[in-house]
């Protein structure tokens, strides 16, 4: 099968999120299985046009840029069509055009009406989900039209969670027949290395024997850091010498160490900021569990990187976690509260033999079920069951910059 993606990260163009894993180890999967794989993504200063990459294509593609975001992002659907014509005129057409996100949705809105292909559209967050369980407006409604025109156009909806797919189903009116649910994959080998834990923890102002406690993402409300945070004082009342380790970056970084500090919590928190892949490999091993705690989780990568490094994890009940989050067995499942969240610590903490019990019984969930090699075959079965509906193509139907890109 001959597959297009069509991604507004990767791993080796230009990444800033989640999306950026899910796309490179998906397609190096489906790579492995037989397939031919091209991601069709943005281009950073320095790289070329096209690299083959564990034997997938990748094709940079440049665009102008725009001031507002949601223009630019038009501007880079453009640049994705128009390499994608000129790949198949050369080399063939695709059996798959597989879009991530809204960000590639218009893309693949373009590439169906102008040449009739089989189309896919992971959604692995919804804009309501983004913005709090809200609908803003400004460009939030910009954006969310956009959201609502791919799930419209695509043969099939892919979503990394029960949770994205009702949202999608309720706020989109989606048909159940045309969604799938498919999980997010982790590549745990990575996760396979030694370390001399209490040197490394010296490192960052870690005691050997002090409890700690990582968490790994945006800073942003979404994501509850703000809550971990409250959930603080009354653990260190009984674990004085706990830390809490926040690597990652957001808007809302000030504030959380201004307000650590200002509740007493300041000594114990560890605000590290953006970490490279190595890095956070040796965050996750030195720590003693994962806490997340989002108030709107649409999955959860960081909890499948928790397990691959034999960690447990004090993880929401809200959104995809609690899909897969099994209560006392691979973690403990809380309510976004700081109440709850500092029993789940407490209760990590108060009995350490238990804890690296349940990180082991994540490490085997991670091996039996989120592998990517797994992950792979779950999404050629999607693909297979596309009820595919043929559109005829049209002469010329890309948007130029004057005109209005699809709602």
């Amino acid at each position: 099968m001959k597959i297009a993606m069509l991604s507004w990260e990767t791993l080796h163009s230009i990444s800033v999120g989640g999306v950026a894993s899910h796309v490179t180890e998906l397609a190096a999967a489906l790579e492995r299985r037989g397939h031919d794989v091209h991601i069709f993504t943005r281009m950073a200063p320095g790289q070329r046009y096209h690299d083959w990459i564990d034997g997938v294509h990748y094709h940079r593609c440049p665009y102008p840029g725009h001031s507002d975001f949601v223009d630019d992002v038009n501007n880079m659907c453009r640049a994705f069509v128009e390499r994608v014509f000129v790949i198949e005129d050369l080399f063939g057409p695709f059996d798959v055009v597989h879009a991530h996100d809204w960000l590639a949705a218009n893309a693949m809105i373009w590439i169906k009406q102008g040449r009739g292909r089989k189309c896919v559209l992971t959604i692995h967050s919804t804009e309501y989900a983004r913005c709090g369980n809200t609908f803003p407006g400004g460009r939030s409604v910009r954006v969310r039209d956009q959201e609502r025109a791919g799930t419209y156009w695509a043969d099939k909806v892919i979503c990394v969670s029960n949770e994205t797919k009702n949202e999608i189903t309720w706020m989109y009116e989606t048909p159940e027949d045309k969604t799938a649910v498919v999980y997010n994959g982790v590549s745990s080998g990575r996760f396979n290395v030694d370390l001399d834990v209490g040197s490394t923890r010296r490192g960052y102002g870690i005691g050997p024997m002090d409890p700690t406690i990582l968490f790994c993402g945006r800073l942003e409300w979404q994501k509850g850091p703000d809550l971990m945070v409250e959930a603080i004082p009354p653990v260190l009342r009984y674990y004085s010498n706990a830390k809490f380790v926040f690597a990652g970056d957001g808007g809302m970084r000030n504030e959380l160490e201004r307000r650590a500090w200002q509740i007493g919590a300041g000594p114990a928190c560890r605000f590290l900021g953006y970490r490279n892949s190595d890095e956070i490999v040796e965050i996750f091993k030195l720590s003693d569990g994962v806490c997340v705690p989002s108030r709107n989780e649409p999955f959860g990568i960081v909890i499948l990187e928790a397990w691959s490094a034999g960690k447990p994890v004090v993880a929401t009940d809200r959104g995809g976690p609690a899909e897969f989050v099994l209560h006392e067995f691979n973690g403990l499942r809380i309510s976004p509260h700081p109440e709850s969240i500092a029993w789940g610590l407490g209760t990590l903490f108060a009995d350490f033999h238990r804890a690296r019990w349940m990180g082991e019984n994540g490490r085997r969930t991670v091996l039996e079920h989120f592998t990517w090699d797994v992950i792979a075959g779950q999404m050629l079965n999607a693909y297979g069951i596309v009820p595919f509906e043929r559109v005829v193509p049209q002469a010329v139907r890309v948007p130029g910059k004057g005109e209005k890109a699809a709602a």
